[in-house]
């Protein structure tokens, strides 16, 4: 109303406001579109409507029946009339009946007014990289989830390009902390976050808490190029954009450049211990002892070749030499701020280790994982928790997070006390394909076992119709089911029974066959593998290969080894 009535005007209604509250705004706004309801009937446009209503406000000091006959009639302006109207005629408007639709249509004002800022952020955005706009979207839902968790200090104003134009203009620009930012990591790297797989008996859920390592803190100030000390939704897109769409050669460099803290192109020894650290931090939940050996065996290798680096002197290096010998040993060590490994170096010791490979190459960029944000609005469901898992989807519409908390915890008592309590971790790299490329050399084996026991049985067994009583019975007895035996530990301990061999036939020599028999089969063809064994050679073949010439070379070698036997009598 200010900046749209004479100030005279809207002074009155800010009056009427302060006296009787925010009611009278919205009774003064619908006298406005009643009394003018003919003419908007016949509006066709925005501009139309936009028209129509400073017309109007500009005529409130007129008389709203300059015609009439009565003086006191045409002493009545449009404002006193618009008044009236609102007063009386609308005057079924009160805070509870206000306070009520805001509640009901407050979730889609709020979407609303979301989509609105995510757009304008999108919008403003001076580079998406590789990224398409819906993923660009999918990174505004994650930070703004961040923002909710832990606030932001307030905007600062930046002066930044319009999209499509050259000048600067000031505008104001959220920056996140590093706080914000392990919140926002949380929600998109996996192995920024710890996840546990609680079930107690009467539901299961996932849990999410927040990982801290110095690797996350190095990766904030990594992304800031401009050093505020914090990063704005420009900076976070350029960053995740270097790292999502890397190739294998490429993530080992952002990796490696990752912990070069003084971007000499050389880490210390110092800084090759926190890269290891790093590697052990994001491996923290990966089942089994693959990835720690990984680790150990890229430390021993690091520390091997960077060794080798060194000059003779025991001075720094300061280029990369020409040749690098795994059997060079320093003279003088380095100490450890001193340059000692390269690029070129940790892209070779990362490079012999195929587990290591396969994780810059593959589960590094796709640890970053995008999602769309959940839908609010709709019920969540929880399915095969039972009745307690219908109660937690009811339960969790209506209530805080801290009485999540407390309705979780006493679930998980109850589990506790009938032994169904259990938390699981879950890996931050999903291996299951690679799980089961490692598997197949096995199961490859099994199938040549199961060929060789096949083999046997054929050619031991003889078909016959007639069958003799011991034979019978022999032959029931073999079909009953055999106790595996038990080793004998201490008294206190039950025995613990020995798994049977599947294969009690088959001799070792015939298993080992069996294996590099599986591993042939997976191996990757080779040209040489087109070239016939000597086998495949008839008998003219291989005298062609011979001749005097290998009868007159097998002749000095005789000749020399009787030499050195007679030497060595003498001595």
């Amino acid at each position: 109303f200010i900046n749209s009535m004479p100030m005279v005007f809207a002074f009155r209604v800010v009056d009427c406001f302060f006296c009787m509250g925010p009611k009278v705004l919205f009774q003064v706004g619908l006298a406005i579109l009643k009394i003018n309801g003919e003419k908007l009937l016949h509006v066709q446009d925005d501009g139309g409507f936009i028209s129509l209503m400073r017309d109007y406000f500009a005529s409130l000091g007129e008389s709203a029946h300059p015609n009439s006959a009565d003086a006191r009639s045409r002493a009545i302006i449009k404002f006193q009339e618009l008044l009236l109207v609102a007063f009386r005629e609308f005057s079924i408007i009160n805070d509870d009946l206000i306070e009520n639709e805001r509640r009901r249509y407050r979730g889609e004002i709020v979407h609303s007014i979301e989509s609105f800022a995510k757009r304008s952020a999108v919008r403003n955005l001076s580079s998406f990289g590789r990224f398409s706009k819906d993923q660009v979207g999918m990174i505004y839902d994650s930070l703004f989830k961040a923002l909710v968790v832990a606030p932001p200090p307030p905007p600062v104003m930046t002066k930044r390009k319009s999209p499509g134009s050259e000048e600067e203009t000031e505008r104001p620009e959220t920056r996140i902390e590093l706080q914000t930012f392990r919140v926002f990591l949380a929600e998109i790297a996996t192995w920024s976050r710890d996840e546990y797989v609680v079930s107690n008996g009467f539901q299961q859920r996932v849990e999410k808490r927040l990982a801290e390592h110095e690797f996350i803190d190095r990766l904030f100030f990594f992304w800031d190029i401009n050093h505020n000390g914090s990063l704005s939704f420009q900076d976070l897109v350029n960053g995740l954009d270097r790292i999502m769409f890397a190739d294998l050669m490429s993530s080992i460099e952002w990796f490696f450049a990752l912990h070069d803290k003084d971007k000499d192109g050389w880490l210390t020894k110092d800084e090759v211990l926190t890269l290891s650290e790093s590697l052990l931090f994001i491996f923290r939940a990966e089942v089994g002892d693959a990835y720690l050996g990984t680790v150990s065996r890229f430390m021993t290798n690091a520390f091997e070749y960077g060794d080798a680096l060194l000059p003779e002197d025991g001075t720094p290096p300061m280029s990369p030499p020409a040749e690098v010998s795994a059997n060079t040993a320093p003279i003088t060590p380095v100490t450890s701020n001193q340059p000692y490994l390269n690029l070129a170096t940790f892209r070779m010791v990362v490079l012999a280790d195929p587990l290591l490979e396969a994780f810059f190459d593959v589960d590094l960029p796709r640890s970053f994982k995008l999602a769309p944000a959940e839908d609010s609005s709709g019920p969540r469901s929880q399915l095969g928790l039972g009745l307690l898992g219908n109660v937690g989807g009811f339960f969790s519409q209506f209530v805080t997070e801290d009485n999540k908390k407390i309705f979780n915890s006493f679930v998980d008592d109850m589990g506790k006390a009938i032994g169904k309590h259990q938390v699981v971790q879950r890996p931050s790299i999903n291996q299951g394909e690679r799980n089961a490329l490692l598997q197949e050399p096995l199961h490859s084996t099994t199938r040549h076992l199961q060929k060789i026991k096949t083999q046997g049985s054929s050619e031991t067994s003889t078909p016959s119709a007639i069958s003799t009583p011991n034979s019978a019975s022999q032959s029931a007895t073999s079909l009953q089911p055999k106790t595996p035996p038990v080793v004998a530990t201490s008294p206190t301990m039950k025995p613990s029974p020995i798994t049977p061999s599947p294969y009690p036939d088959i001799s070792l020599l015939a298993k080992a066959n069996a294996a590099a028999a599986a591993v042939m089969e997976n191996r990757q063809a080779f040209k040489i593998d087109e070239v016939g064994d000597e086998d495949d050679l008839d008998e003219g073949e291989i005298g062609e290969l011979g001749g005097e010439d290998d009868d007159h070379m097998m002749s000095e070698v005789d000749a020399f080894l009787e030499a050195n036997d007679a030497s060595v009598g003498a001595k």
